[in-house]
């Protein structure tokens, strides 16, 4: 439960730990769902589900942030090197073209057709693969993904 109520005075108080977690949940839980089809196109948003994917990615690692080291003795710290991970993500997104247009000459005229850039899709999927274990990773640097095995005693 994100609140809890102070047995002697009543007062609501705000257990931010919960809530943090239960925000990554939710925005793993997207994550997850819009995986599934990369590029296709949100129902509710009408927006690409890599750029959703993408935008929570980074609302992770926003939550995640103050936990992360930072860059000290010339030394990028973890806060750093996934900032820029993020912005060679951002520069790719704006350069690669998903589909492709191709124009054949025929004896009746032009054929413009558009089809999948596969090699385009490929590297966003990916860099975007990549950047989600690299977040996880520090995450789990830091305890705060999921407990593991060993600390709850094994999976039964």
């Amino acid at each position: 439960m994100v609140f809890k109520k102070e047995e002697e005075g009543g007062d609501a108080q705000f257990n931010q730990a919960a809530f943090q977690q239960s925000r990554l949940n939710d925005l793993f839980s997207q994550i997850d769902r819009m995986s599934n089809d990369l590029f296709s196109k949100d129902i509710i948003t009408g927006r690409w589900c890599y750029e959703l994917v993408f935008n929570n990615l980074n609302s992770v690692l926003s939550t995640i942030s103050p936990k992360l080291t930072t860059t000290k003795d010339d030394k990028l710290g973890e806060l750093e090197l996934l900032d820029k991970f993020r912005s060679i993500i951002r520069s790719n997104l704006a350069l690669r073209e998903i589909f492709k247009n191709t124009s054949t000459m025929l004896f009746s005229g032009q054929d413009n057709k558009t089809s999948p850039n596969m090699d385009n899709r490929n590297i966003i999927y990916d860099l975007l693969f990549q950047y989600r274990l690299a977040i996880e990773k520090v995450m789990d640097i830091h305890g705060l993904s999921n407990p593991d095995k060993e600390s709850e005693g094994g999976w039964d």
